[in-house]
């Protein structure tokens, strides 16, 4: 599991992202806020980064993780279903 984590979120209908304290907004689609997301943590010199989605039930999916690109739906679920098990842990 990463120790850099890039949230992608909704609040009041903006799209936004936040690392660390810091929030990113606003964003018009969940997409742009993804590509955003992604790219941020593209640049940064590590790979131990990942981008999370987290819908407003509070679910988290990883959907970018540094060095793997992005992951297809299957990977998505297998990934969010991994880190889920490990914070039950």
């Amino acid at each position: 599991m990463s120790t850099h984590h890039f949230v992608v979120s909704q609040r009041d209908s903006v799209w936004q992202f936040s690392f660390r304290v810091d929030v990113t907004a606003p964003f018009t689609s969940k997409q742009a806020a993804i590509d955003a997301a992604i790219a941020e943590a593209g640049s940064l010199d590590t790979e131990d980064v990942e981008v999370l989605v987290r819908d407003a039930d509070l679910r988290t999916q990883t959907i970018w993780r540094a060095g793997a690109g992005t992951l297809t739906e299957h990977e998505a679920e297998r990934l969010a279903a991994d880190t889920e098990r490990d914070t039950d842990a």
